[in-house]
């Protein structure tokens, strides 16, 4: 018989135990959509997002178990192959690692500007977690800066369960989408070196339609804002109240980062399910042609059949094959962009404040409620 889903409210950085102990796949019923099967398991997730019988198209997109009434994923996450394929393969030659190393002296020097700007005691969140991916996204897109503030507010939206009305969500994910269509279109007439550029010469090629462009880079944006503006507030957070600020050192910090992305159950809600297009097994379970599957990802990173001492924080952990950023054909584009800017500005706060601590009891904090993500509202510090 299948649970309702989530079984309890996400409370700070606590996974739920009844997760925890369930096994690798169990039956839920989500506020929206049709009774799913929930994977908690790391290798049965990492089995059934490589598998390419099961497809994120459903007959009725009403199906998609859900915690919201709109559709989870507009944009390339809605997508299979072989259009996925195809408008992977341009933006991965366009999103390339070389693009994305470029911009480590761009993000060392936004870094330090808006640690100049900081006086004790300050908010990490306001003063650091929100403008810093936003100037990262936008400086990689070439979105001019007097749009920043607004495409935070919109991106926000996207990521509600319940925080931000639907018709407001809705409103915001159609003017987020005109004002890429027009960028687009400038681009295309102006081609520039940033990213949005590349992808516009695509456009000019007849590679990519206007509505592929703004699909692929909607998926980039809401992405590459949202994972570094909560996570790296939370990094922080887990960093000071777990006593490891004092002795981390920045060479440690890549390996640091992997833990914690393994840690930290960044996802509120397990989202985006694929469909299964035959029946197929997974683990002891076969999941029915046209049954949707979802993963619980922060579940999967504690499975202690892969994680030796999975509930306990091992800055050091390696290997470390967490399914942080996804697995298989829909893994982040942004994941190497994500893992620059945490691993920079962590890097940047250890050498500029190295005596950094919360500058109220960490009781008082608080913490996102109806959202996709889970983190702090305000982190504020001393040093």
């Amino acid at each position: 018989m299948a649970r309702s889903y989530p079984f309890a409210e996400p409370d700070r950085l606590d996974i739920d135990q009844e997760l925890t102990a369930a096994p690798p796949l169990i039956r839920v019923k989500m506020p929206y959509g049709k009774e799913t099967w929930l994977i908690t398991g790391h290798s049965e997730a990492r089995a059934m997002l490589s598998d390419p019988r099961f497809v994120r198209t459903t007959a009725d997109p009403l199906d998609e178990p859900r915690m919201s009434s709109q559709n989870n994923a507009p944009g390339i996450l809605a997508l299979d192959a072989p259009q996925h394929t195809r408008l992977r393969k341009l933006v991965t030659n366009a999103f390339t690692v070389r693009r994305v190393q470029a911009l480590r002296p761009r993000a060392v020097e936004i870094a330090d500007a808006l640690l100049d700007e900081l006086t004790p005691p300050a908010d990490l969140v306001e003063g650091l977690a929100r403008p810093f991916p936003m100037l990262m996204i936008t400086t990689l897109l070439g979105v001019p800066q007097e749009d920043h503030e607004k495409f935070g507010v919109w991106a926000e939206s996207f990521l509600s369960t319940g925080a931000v009305p639907a018709s407001v969500a809705e409103e915001h994910y159609t003017a987020i989408c005109d004002y890429l269509a027009a960028l687009a279109r400038q681009r295309a007439a102006d081609p520039t070196d940033d990213l949005f550029g590349a992808l516009a010469r695509h456009l000019n090629a007849g590679e990519l339609t206007i509505d592929e462009l703004v699909m692929v880079s909607f998926s980039i944006l809401v992405g590459g804002l949202e994972t570094v503006k909560t996570q790296l507030p939370t990094m922080v957070y887990l960093l000071l109240t777990s006593a490891r600020w004092d002795s981390l050192q920045v060479s440690q910090l890549p390996a640091a980062v992997e833990e914690m992305l393994r840690y930290i159950p960044l996802a509120t809600t397990a989202v985006f399910a694929r469909f299964a297009t035959e029946d197929v097994a997974i683990g002891d379970v076969v999941i029915a042609r046209g049954e949707p599957v979802l993963v619980e990802v922060p579940v999967t990173n504690r499975d202690p059949r892969v994680f030796t001492d999975a509930d306990t924080l091992d800055l050091a952990r390696d290997p470390n094959p967490h399914l942080a950023f996804g697995h298989g054909a829909h893994y982040c584009l942004g994941a190497q962009l994500a893992r620059l800017e945490l691993q920079v500005m962590l890097a940047r706060l250890l050498t500029r404040m190295p005596a950094l601590r919360l500058a109220v009891p960490e009781h008082e904090l608080g913490w996102n409620r109806g959202y996709l993500v889970r983190g702090v509202t305000a982190l504020p510090v001393v040093w």
